[in-house]
């Protein structure tokens, strides 16, 4: 199950999002460019596996899904309010 927790509503937002091992994320587009720092575990966007202690840039107007890794995963979600 999805967990999301929002950490810091100001200026910039920073989500904390956990995913059981595995979890899917259905495809989605971004509607501002949003930064995903890994904390613990892995995820995958169908292109590349990406491991605790790698940021991921997403830039406005992309998309993909997400898979947790067989860990699950854990990692942090950042972007400005102003690019909405």
């Amino acid at each position: 199950m999805v967990k999301e927790n929002k950490l810091l509503n100001k200026d910039i937002n920073v989500n904390l999002i956990n995913l059981d091992p595995e979890e899917i994320i259905p495809y989605h587009v971004h509607k501002s460019t949003k930064y995903d720092y890994i904390v613990k575990g892995s995820i995958s966007d169908g292109k590349k596996e990406y491991f605790s202690g790698e940021i991921i840039e997403n830039i406005k107007g992309s998309g993909h899904s997400i898979k947790a890794g067989k860990n699950g995963c854990e990692f942090l979600v950042i972007w400005c309010k102003d690019s909405f």
